[in-house]
């Protein structure tokens, strides 16, 4: 069996993908890095590491030493939820949005600009407030998953739609393992 990996720095950015071929287990945990994401790796002293399911926990890790493109963590903390759902990895794809707060009515289409399992950044025309709470539909899951979010900040670029960041709500369990398969996924055909 393989356990596939996302590796996020400090900020919740992504960093790299890893695989290994051992479950994570003991005081050293072996992972063997993509090419092209040694060399951005290799920058940091501790990476969070989140698996592709359930079966492997979130952790965060000191780098212990290198071995070619193999890398030598030892495990630090478990990631607890609210950290994981802050790492998030870029994800473009289009969907629509829909008011649940009553403030207008009907859909809204919109492209994503990164997912996690605890929210979507994404761009939009319509102009949206702080704490409104939409519904999204995440079309990138083995079944499209209908969400409810809470829109959280807003900043916009010159000539650009808005740029929106959401937070999920009441999101069960299922419901978050899948958005995280779907990130799996989406990071896996960038490569």
């Amino acid at each position: 069996m393989t356990y596939k990996y996302l590796m996020f720095d400090s900020r919740g950015n992504l960093v790299a993908h890893a695989t290994s071929v051992y479950a994570p287990r003991g005081k050293e945990w072996k992972m063997v890095i993509d090419d092209d994401d040694v060399e951005e790796a290799a920058k940091h002293s501790y990476l969070s590491l989140v698996g592709d399911s359930d079966a492997v926990p979130a952790m965060e890790g000191r780098i212990l030493r290198w071995e070619g493109k193999t890398v030598v963590l030892e495990p630090v903390r478990p990631l607890e939820q609210k950290d994981r759902q802050n790492l998030r990895v870029p994800a473009r794809f289009v969907s629509y949005l829909y008011s649940v707060s009553g403030t207008w009515k009907g859909r809204v289409p919109i492209v994503s600009h990164d997912l996690s399992s605890g929210g979507l950044a994404f761009f939009c025309p319509r102009s949206l407030q702080v704490g409104e709470q939409v519904q999204v539909v995440i079309p990138v899951t083995a079944n499209p998953l209908l969400l409810d979010m809470e829109i959280l900040r807003c900043r916009s670029g010159p000539g650009q739609d808005l740029l929106y960041a959401g937070k999920f709500l009441s999101m069960l369990r299922e419901a978050e393992s899948m958005v995280r398969e779907a990130v799996f996924h989406l990071q896996r055909q960038k490569n």
